[in-house]
């Protein structure tokens, strides 16, 4: 492996307990100058209120849109020949 690749898992944790791989305390500095991302954690709870409140959201405006005439979906199968590539079996 080149150097730059060994730099990259050297402080892989599937690989720290090699032994020789890396110092305790060298294992210990890296983790201390990581970023604190505390800020970014979610609970459950929190997700699930989000999750009802756009469903609640979107129940809100659903209701509140007029109905209006569903275009009728299209239809597969039956027509087709050949390579026209429009039918679907039929």
């Amino acid at each position: 492996m080149d150097r730059e690749s060994v730099e990259r898992l050297r402080f892989d944790r599937r690989l720290q307990h090699r032994r020789d791989w890396i110092e305790p305390t060298d294992a210990e500095a890296h983790r201390e100058s990581l970023p604190d991302v505390s800020e970014k954690m979610t609970t459950a709870a929190e997700l699930e209120a989000e999750e009802e409140a756009a469903r609640a959201n979107a129940e809100a405006n659903s209701a509140s849109e007029p109905a209006s005439e569903s275009a009728p979906s299209p239809t597969f199968g039956g027509g087709g020949v050949g390579g026209e590539g429009t039918s679907f079996g039929g």
